[in-house]
C-alpha cells in the first residue's frame, strides 16, 4: 500500500512537472513571437530613420533672413563666415544672405554636403576651391574669396581635399 500511495505521488509530481514543462514551451513560443515583432518593429523604425538622413542631404536649404525665408541650393553657397550670433552665407550669384544662426547651426545643415570647416568661423564649400596656397595656409575660392585655414585644421583639410 505504501508502495501504491508513493507510485501515485510520483505520478501525481510527473504530471505535474509536465504540465509545467507544457507551460514553460508555451510561454517560450510567446516570447519567441514577442521577439520577432519587435524586431520587426526595429526594422521598420531603421527604414524611418534612413530616410530622415535622406531627407537631411536634400540639395535645398531653407535659411531664415530678418525679412523673409530664402530657398537656396546647397551646390550655389561658396561659404558660411561666422559674425558672432549670425552667419552671412556668400553665393555663386554674388549674393549675400545673413541668418541669426551660429555657423555651428550651418556646420549641421549642411553636414551631409561638400563642406568643411576651415576655421572657427569659415566654412567653406569644396567645390568651389579653385587655389590652396600651401606657403600663405590660405585658399582661393570662387567670387574671389580669399580665406586663411586654422594651423589646427591644415592636415585635416589636406586630407578632406
Amino acid at each position: 500500500m505504501i508502495i501504491k500511495v508513493f507510485q501515485l505521488k510520483e505520478n501525481n509530481e510527473e504530471v505535474s512537472l509536465r504540465q509545467k514543462l507544457v507551460a514553460l514551451q508555451e510561454l517560450l513560443v510567446e516570447t519567441k513571437e514577442q521577439l520577432q515583432q519587435e524586431a520587426e518593429y526595429n526594422k521598420h523604425l531603421e527604414a524611418i530613420l534612413t530616410e530622415e538622413q535622406q531627407v537631411k542631404k536634400s540639395k535645398t536649404i531653407t535659411i531664415k533672413s530678418a525679412t523673409k525665408i530664402e530657398f537656396v541650393n546647397v551646390d550655389d553657397i561658396i561659404c558660411c563666415i561666422a559674425d558672432e550670433a549670425y552667419t552671412h552665407i556668400n553665393l555663386k550669384n554674388k549674393k549675400t544672405i545673413t541668418a541669426a544662426k551660429t555657423l555651428g547651426a550651418f556646420e549641421t545643415i549642411l553636414e551631409g554636403h561638400t563642406f568643411f570647416r576651415i576655421s572657427k568661423s569659415h566654412l567653406i564649400n569644396k567645390d568651389h576651391i579653385v587655389t590652396f596656397f600651401k606657403d600663405r595656409n590660405q585658399i582661393l575660392l570662387k567670387g574671389d574669396f580669399l580665406l586663411d585655414v586654422a594651423r589646427r585644421r591644415r592636415i585635416e583639410f589636406l586630407r578632406n581635399i
